[in-house]
C-alpha cells in the first residue's frame, strides 16, 4: 500500500516541472552589448496574452496560454566571439534532457549551432519546446513551458516576444 501510494505521488509531482533557473544565463547580459530578456510567468502570461485576442475564440492567443506556464526568452549579442562558451549553455542543455525531452532538431555547421527540443504529449500535444540557437557572438534561448498542440506552434510565431517562426 505505501508503495502504491508514493507511486501515486511522483506520478502527480512529475508534471509540476520545475522552470529552468535562467539566472545562469542572465549573468552573461553584463558581457553583452545588447540583450533581450523576456519572463512572461503565471499572471504575468495571461495579462500580456490579454492585449492579444478575444478568449471567446477558442483559436485565439489567450486560450492557447491557458495551458502555458511560461515563455523565457534570452537573447545576447556579443562584441566579440569567445565572450561566452558553449559551457555557458551547458546547463540549459542539461535541464532538458533531465526532463527526458527529445532534441528534434539539430542543425551544426561551421559557426552556428541550432537545437530543438519537445516533451512529446499523446494526441499530438507538447507538454514544453526549447530553441537554442548560438553563433561565436550571440545566442538565444527561447524555453516554452507548459501544454500545447503542435498547430499552437504558429500562433506563438511572432507573439508573446517569440521570433517570426517559419510556417509549415
Amino acid at each position: 500500500m505505501k508503495t502504491a501510494l508514493l507511486l501515486i505521488v511522483f506520478a502527480l509531482a512529475a508534471p509540476a516541472q520545475q522552470n529552468f533557473d535562467f539566472s545562469k544565463l542572465d549573468k552573461l547580459g553584463a558581457k553583452a552589448k545588447g540583450s533581450t530578456n523576456i519572463t512572461l510567468d503565471g499572471a504575468m502570461l495571461k495579462l500580456a496574452a490579454g492585449f492579444l485576442g478575444d478568449d471567446s475564440d477558442k483559436d485565439s492567443i489567450q486560450a492557447l496560454v491557458k495551458n502555458l506556464k511560461g515563455i523565457y526568452i534570452r537573447s545576447y549579442e556579443f562584441e566579440k566571439p569567445g565572450l561566452y562558451s558553449k559551457a555557458d549553455l551547458a546547463p540549459l542543455r542539461a535541464y532538458v534532457k533531465s526532463l527526458q525531452w527529445s532534441k528534434i532538431v539539430d542543425v551544426k555547421d561551421e559557426k552556428e549551432t541550432t537545437e530543438i527540443y519537445a516533451l512529446a504529449l499523446p494526441n499530438d500535444r507538447l507538454g514544453g519546446l526549447a530553441i537554442i540557437s548560438a553563433e561565436p557572438a550571440e545566442f538565444t534561448v527561447v524555453f516554452i513551458n507548459g501544454t500545447l498542440n503542435a498547430s499552437d506552434i504558429d500562433k506563438l510565431s511572432g507573439n508573446l516576444g517569440i521570433p517570426n517562426l517559419p510556417k509549415r
